[in-house]
């Protein structure tokens, strides 16, 4: 039986289901792919423009050893192109749609394909995904679109209708740790030396194999215990009766850049959630406390309005930051907010 996407954990009936559409010629001109970060969405586009191109017949599809695999993966593929949201913005421009889809009307130039695959597409304007629809309703023959979002709301319905949804699956905790232990050394090392720390980050992964590899790369896991610290501090500083000025020492170690807060804002809405939730059912699954004795010591603390109270002020907070207010003003705008809580 034939394998289809083998570099893509888990979701085998979305592997089969593209898989033969490809075989057969009956392959959609675009894909929206919805699903949290380090659920394997950048994976799944790249087998997809792999199978697509692969140059090989075999029992794997894509083959993945085949000049145009291994190029793809690589990201040196002429007639595979991605578009990013810049690392200095919070969204992605009408411009930079418009240059991706004049690309599209050109001819390929080493495949009868061409993929186009648009990261963050939640972060596009409504005027940059209006620019998009365009070519979604003619879309050039032989050009595959794929959309990755975390976030499908945010997709005008009208994309939506053009283009085959498919939603990545989680693991459930047992095989996650199986897949984490089996795909990374760093994750088997941290298993052995530190249960408690691989606990922690197959939790905090949330089903999503990718981020568990992130959560337990060597390289990444010293910044991310000092990001955790960071909102360790803050949750502390809204127990009810703690003095106002080590609420404020605490958001004031907050990182002044965009993406970056982003994340850290991100670990605090985990942080919420898991006091919120474990004050309502002991048993729940926790993403950001190792600990439930903690979380749930902390949850009495503050109390459950004020939590969503906070819950609600970081939405906010995420709110502005998406929309390229000033980061320094966000952080003071989040602090004066809780503060008031």
């Amino acid at each position: 039986m034939k394998k289809y996407f083998p570099r893509v954990f888990g979701n085998v009936q979305i592997s089969d289901r593209i898989g033969t559409a490809i075989e057969s010629g009956r392959m959609p001109h675009a894909f929206l792919i919805l699903g949290p970060d380090g659920s394997g969405k950048h994976t799944l586009a790249k087998e997809i423009a792999a199978a697509v191109n692969c140059g090989r017949l075999g029992n794997s599809l894509p083959c993945g050893v085949c000049s145009a695999c291994k190029r793809i993966y690589d990201g040196n593929f002429t007639d595979v192109k991605l578009l990013e949201r810049p690392k200095d913005k919070a969204t992605v421009g009408v411009n930079a749609i418009k240059d991706f889809r004049e690309d599209m009307f050109l001819s390929a130039t080493e495949s009868d394909h061409k993929i186009y695959i648009i990261a963050d597409a939640e972060c596009m304007t409504v005027e940059a995904q209006n620019a998009l629809l365009k070519v979604l309703e003619e879309p050039p023959s032989g050009v595959i679109i794929i959309l990755l979002s975390t976030e499908g709301d945010k997709i005008l319905t009208t994309i939506k209708s053009r283009a085959q949804t498919v939603s990545m699956e989680r693991f459930d905790q047992s095989e996650l740790s199986r897949l984490a232990s089996e795909i990374s050394s760093d994750a088997r090392e941290l298993k052995h030396s530190s249960p408690e720390k691989f606990a922690a980050a197959i939790m905090g992964a949330d089903g999503r194999l990718g981020e568990a590899i992130r959560l337990m790369d060597k390289r990444f896991s010293e910044g991310l215990e000092e990001e955790r610290s960071v909102i360790a501090r803050i949750v502390r500083a809204l127990r009810r009766g703690t003095p106002r000025a080590e609420l404020i020492s605490a958001t004031n170690a907050l990182p002044q850049k965009r993406a970056e807060l982003l994340s850290e804002l991100e670990l605090l809405t985990s942080a919420i959630r898991d006091m919120v939730a474990a004050r309502r059912d002991g048993g729940v699954h926790l993403i950001f406390f190792s600990s439930r004795e903690e979380c749930l010591a902390l949850a009495e603390a503050i109390g459950t309005k004020r939590l969503l109270d906070c819950a609600d002020a970081v939405l906010e907070a995420n709110g502005h930051l998406t929309k390229n207010a000033n980061v320094t003003n966000v952080i003071a705008s989040l602090t004066a907010r809780l503060n008031s809580n």
